[in-house]
């Protein structure tokens, strides 16, 4: 996969995935800048480029959810950050569930959260989303797997 985010990337990081719902469309982007905001109340960020379907659907939605990709999703991955949302219906190929209704978590990947955002904070060509985590779950079976960095995907 040819990604500015991947190939231009300075600081090996987690690797997620990010799935928004808004007025009756979805979508999934891979995102490595995201983490846990405060513990009290709970909540978390996530950097999403402006001019993304993604940004739109969340900007429009104001609800998101975060599954933290497992080693082995190097192929999640490269699917939803290789193409725009505008282009193809990213969540048609992905074991997605959801939870409760719009939050979709992936299976197989190592935590699912639910986020509220409460706040939009413009940088540059992004805008970092906070969002209150709502409800989470996490697969005990993958405990000893570790998660995906930026570093697989560079190595593939």
């Amino acid at each position: 996969m040819k990604s500015p985010y991947v190939d231009g990337s300075v600081v090996d990081g987690v690797v997620g995935l990010l799935t928004v719902e808004s007025g009756g469309a979805r979508n999934a982007m891979t995102v490595s800048c995201f983490s846990e905001l405060a513990h009290h109340p709970t909540a978390l960020w996530v950097s999403v480029a402006n001019d993304s379907h993604t940004h739109a659907l969340l900007s429009a939605g104001g609800t998101f959810s975060l599954s933290l990709l497992a080693a082995d999703q190097g192929g999640v991955a490269r699917a939803c950050g290789a193409v725009s949302g505008r282009e193809r219906d990213k969540c048609a190929g992905l074991a997605l569930y959801a939870p409760r209704p719009a939050f979709w978590f992936l299976r197989g990947a190592l935590t699912g959260t639910a986020c509220r955002v409460y706040e939009q904070i413009p940088v540059g060509d992004h805008t970092i989303f906070l969002g209150e985590i709502l409800f989470g779950e996490f697969d005990s079976r993958r405990k000893f797997r570790r998660h995906l960095l930026i570093a697989d995907l560079q190595a593939s």
